[in-house]
């Protein structure tokens, strides 16, 4: 007889977890994924010139909504960024569905470029980010 309880109870916690849950589901979510691509060796600090960067790379696309976008384009720095995230959500409920969400960027691609008043390059700089090292791999600065 105890050994049917159990099983009831088990049925009643699966029944239960099934009427609570709507779903989990994972993904991969990349942004921007030609910034790894960006050929930075021959902007030259203290020469190169906005206009000249502009039209050989392109403006930054924007990351994230539209609201975030000036963040990566101002009057003196350009910023590209790529990510790759992985992303977990567990969705819970029917009538009111609150969604758990738990997000781990596994990569990233980061191009810097700072300009002076008169509009020549004043730093470049390039990262990248595998797991948790992050690897420099152009850093230059105009003399001064």
């Amino acid at each position: 007889m105890a050994f049917r309880g159990v099983s009831a109870v088990r049925a009643w916690a699966v029944l239960l977890a099934a009427a609570l849950c709507g779903g989990c589901s994972f993904s991969r979510v990349r942004t921007n994924p030609e910034v790894a691509g960006l050929e930075t060796a021959w902007i030259v600090p203290g020469e190169t010139t906005y206009r000249e960067v502009v039209g050989r790379l392109g403006m930054p696309p924007p990351v994230g909504s539209a609201d975030s976008a000036p963040a990566y384009v101002s009057d003196d720095t350009l910023h590209w960024v790529s990510t790759d995230s992985r992303i977990f959500e567990l969705k819970v409920g029917y009538v009111v569905s609150p969604i758990f969400r738990r997000s781990r960027t596994v990569a990233a691609d980061d191009v810097l470029i700072r300009f002076d008043e008169a509009g020549r390059v004043r730093l470049v700089s390039r990262t990248r980010r595998r797991g948790g090292e992050t690897t420099v791999l152009d850093f230059r600065e105009a003399r001064p």
